[in-house]
């Protein structure tokens, strides 16, 4: 009788032990589960917002893609899709070329101290002055100033107002640049397509031509130009296809400059 009841006991704890083991089984199991679910949901967010995220960049002012077939301004390069400061500029004089970004203040800077003595000397036929802008500080400051700028330049070109669009840019970027502030907006650029005088039908045409983006995609042409040329920073002065030594040189004073560029394309 004692050991059918010690049977008894034995079993019943080899019972209860086999169904914690069991139990314990089973929430493991349904802890693995829970996790998977949990990652796989988490994965499928982050998938979203990587998806969401290139599809703003695309359809929402993001940078566009170059493409050799896309509008360009009148009188811009076609090839390497610069702007020259003046036309019929005279054969053997010095090429300067300035690579630069609408919201780079250091590019600012010198467009206020040497660039009007630049136009200048490039109006009197003593230089050939060329602008190739880029875009890559929207990029840097998470917006799209410098596409918005560049695409109303290119409308303020075809309107005659070449140099005066593209100091008034400069004179309307802001004091400090910070990553997520606007930048310049569309408004802005309409706003001084008046300022620099662009009136009646002439104004409606540029109105139209910057709210349609019809320079976009010469804005990413003339961007690719600097990885293009190797340019890593702005302003970068290229005198005759060669970048100008500016070790020593102080870039915004103007006689210094313009001797520099007679100096280097000799």
């Amino acid at each position: 009788m004692a050991d059918s009841k010690k049977d008894a006991r034995q079993k019943a704890a080899e019972a209860r032990a086999a169904q914690q083991a069991a139990d314990k089984r089973r929430e493991r199991t349904v802890r693995i589960v829970g996790g998977l679910v949990v990652l796989i949901v988490i994965v499928a967010i982050i998938g979203g917002a990587i998806f969401f995220s290139k599809k703003d960049g695309s359809n929402n002012g993001g940078t566009p893609t170059p493409d050799a077939g896309g509008a360009t301004p009148n009188g811009v390069s076609t090839s390497d899709y610069y702007v020259t400061a003046a036309a019929n500029t005279p054969a053997g004089v010095p090429t300067v070329k300035i690579y630069e970004d609408f919201q780079c203040p250091y590019c600012k800077k010198l467009e206020e101290t040497a660039g009007p003595a630049l136009v200048e000397q490039a109006k009197a036929g003593k230089l050939n002055l060329q602008w190739q802008p880029g875009i890559f500080m929207d990029a840097n400051l998470k917006n799209t100033g410098s596409l918005t700028a560049t695409n109303a330049w290119g409308c303020a070109i075809d309107a005659g107002k070449t140099t005066e669009f593209h100091q008034g840019v400069f004179q309307q970027q802001a004091p400090e640049e910070t990553v997520g502030a606007p930048g310049f907006t569309q408004q802005q650029m309409l706003d001084l397509g008046k300022t620099v005088g662009i009136t009646g039908d002439a104004y409606s045409t540029f109105e139209s031509c910057v709210k349609a983006n019809t320079y976009n995609t010469w804005a990413a042409n003339s961007n690719a130009q600097f990885e293009k040329a190797g340019v890593t920073s702005t302003p970068s002065i290229f005198v005759n296809g060669k970048e100008l030594p500016t070790k020593g040189l102080n870039i915004n004073d103007p006689t210094a400059l313009i001797k520099a560029i007679e100096q280097a394309a000799k």
